[in-house]
């Protein structure tokens, strides 16, 4: 089972902590919280200063989501739950219709072939503009070797 706690307190230590001010992240869409996406829908009320409160709360929304998505990426998959938190921070980050593009990854993991995966990792957009936090998930996914 996955640690849903520390698995909050990794996605909030990454995103830089619950963030009150909109700001935009590093491909210009703004956000708010802990990396949650503004909506055309939410910009009324979240291209305003929120409350910690409401950061939490829009976290836990996403963070949710996440987990289905995660799950729903990694149906009839026989890994480990590390390689599933390593694959909730990638939905985390990227939503599932993005996950999906991961083809080469995903059939990586259904052969559960690890090291494929990690280079599959390796080498996509998402590690060339955040190298550094997936750094951090190829170095997870590394520990299910």
């Amino acid at each position: 089972m996955m640690d849903l706690e520390k698995l909050q307190k990794d996605i909030i230590r990454e995103e830089g902590g619950l963030l009150l001010e909109p700001y935009q992240d590093h491909l210009g869409f703004w956000t708010t919280g802990a990396g949650h996406l503004i909506r055309d829908n939410e910009k009324d009320e979240l291209m305003n200063p929120i409350s910690k409160e409401r950061a939490v709360e829009l976290f836990q929304g996403d963070l949710s989501i996440s987990v289905k998505d995660a799950e729903s990426f990694c149906k009839d998959m026989n890994i480990d739950d590390n390689v599933k938190e390593c694959v909730t921070h990638m939905a985390f980050q990227l939503g599932l219709p993005k996950l999906n593009q991961f083809k080469k990854f995903k059939k990586a993991l259904e052969d559960n072939n690890i090291a494929e995966a990690m280079a599959q990792m390796k080498d996509s957009k998402a590690y060339r503009q955040t190298t550094n936090r997936w750094d951090r998930l190829i170095e997870k996914m590394g520990q299910s070797l």
